[in-house]
């Protein structure tokens, strides 16, 4: 004979809702360990796609790719890259891809130099170059057979024991040559597939994916406004950029440019008569002035890069002329208190009063001091290579310097 128990009904209840409970838990355990794998392979994807994307901008760089070029990646990844020349630099726009997910990066580069460049080169003219006052020359400098010698000028002897604080090499009869792409710089050398636009977006940012946006006009163009990236500002006329403009990596191209006192940013000009800074206008790096004269002007006013008191530029300066007269040549100021950190390379004249931190190539010096005007004199003024940062990339602008390690200079 058996005996029975009944079981409660509530007892039942208990024990469902119990099981139930168990399967959420064991339910939101699995889902949890799901989502936790889904966003780790995500995580794993992004890291993959950031890797390879630099290591394209890398490669890019280190083979000097120019155009649009694919590149496969292990794992499984794809990069678009698509690489130009932006002023005096290289603009690399890299698209990374893995299935549904992409990364895009933008990257402004230059090389390193194969060989240390000299503090100044000056070419053979059978005269010596003349130093006075506080005139300081640092690094390895390329004169003429005359050397250089202290001179009293404006009242000021030359304060230094050192003649020069480095080497003295003997220099050739001209300038080392340029390469040939910079050599007449002007709207047609970045115009080519250009998509022009007939007004500007009010504080706009062109990106480097897209074609490069051009505004030209006849009429002088006044930049208030923020403009950043993939875009050319052309006048026939002049452009004047205005201190409350913002300006970062665009290249302008006139005639005449001007930029208003107190202006700071970055870009790269273009003119062929004039190129004026104002006092306290910081042209930051990577920052390049080029004046390419087209013809010489017959009465008598200089085609000049002008810099007044506290301006400065990072990057570079060139100075170009397609018809070049001795009589009128070409001119750079840069006036007490400026700065300019970088290569500087003028066929003509340079007055220089502030400082020159880097290198210059220039055909010779001019010195207006105590109401009179002398060639080949250097007074209060400051040259030195070797407070120039290594991190610091120049323009590839000469022939004969071979180039060797690419190196990024901003990205973004």
């Amino acid at each position: 004979m058996f005996l029975t128990k009944k079981i409660k009904s509530s007892a039942i209840g208990y024990a469902i809702t119990f099981m139930l409970l168990i399967a959420l838990i064991c339910s939101g355990v699995l889902f949890i360990a799901s989502v936790n794998k889904r966003i780790e392979t995500q995580f794993i994807v992004k890291e993959h796609l950031v890797f390879d994307n630099y290591f394209s901008l890398l490669y890019a760089a280190k083979n000097d790719l120019n155009g649009e070029h694919i590149l496969k990646h292990p794992a499984g990844d794809s990069s678009h890259i698509s690489a130009k020349f932006w002023g005096s630099y290289k603009m690399l726009v890299v698209n990374t891809k893995h299935q549904n997910s992409s990364i895009k990066r933008t990257a402004l580069i230059a090389y390193e130099m194969d060989e240390d460049l000299p503090v100044l080169y000056l070419p053979e003219n059978q005269q010596a170059l003349k130093v006075g006052g506080a005139t300081r020359i640092e690094g390895t400098a390329y004169l003429s057979d005359r050397g250089i010698d202290r001179a009293y000028i404006a009242g000021k002897n030359y304060l230094f024991n050192e003649l020069i604080f480095g080497n003295t090499k003997q220099s050739e009869r001209t300038l080392p040559p340029l390469k040939k792409e910079v050599t007449n710089l002007g709207l047609e050398n970045f115009s080519k597939d250009c998509e022009k636009k007939d007004f500007l977006a009010v504080d706009s940012v062109y990106s480097f994916s897209e074609k490069t946006t051009l505004f030209s006009q006849i009429e002088p163009i006044v930049i208030r406004n923020s403009l950043s990236g993939n875009l050319i500002i052309h006048s026939f006329d002049s452009i004047y950029v205005s201190k409350e403009a913002r300006l970062k990596n665009v290249i302008l191209i006139a005639p005449i440019v001007r930029f208003q006192e107190g202006f700071s940013g970055t870009a790269q000009v273009i003119a062929h008569q004039t190129i004026s800074l104002e006092k306290n206008v910081h042209l930051n790096y990577p920052s390049t002035l080029c004046l390419n004269e087209l013809e010489s002007n017959t009465l008598g006013k200089k085609s000049s890069i002008l810099l007044q008191e506290d301006s400065k530029v990072l990057g570079g300066i060139l100075i170009e002329t397609q018809q070049y007269n001795f009589r009128n040549e070409p001119y750079l100021k840069i006036s007490q208190k400026a700065l300019v950190a970088g290569l500087v390379y003028n066929v003509g004249e340079t007055e220089l009063n502030g400082k020159l931190i880097g290198h210059l190539y220039t055909q010779k010096f001019i010195l207006s001091a105590g109401g009179g005007v002398y060639v080949n004199h250097l007074l209060d003024a400051t040259l030195s290579s070797k407070l120039l940062p290594k991190t610091f990339l120049l323009p590839s602008w000469l022939e004969q310097i071979k180039s060797k390690q690419a190196k990024i200079i901003s990205c973004f």
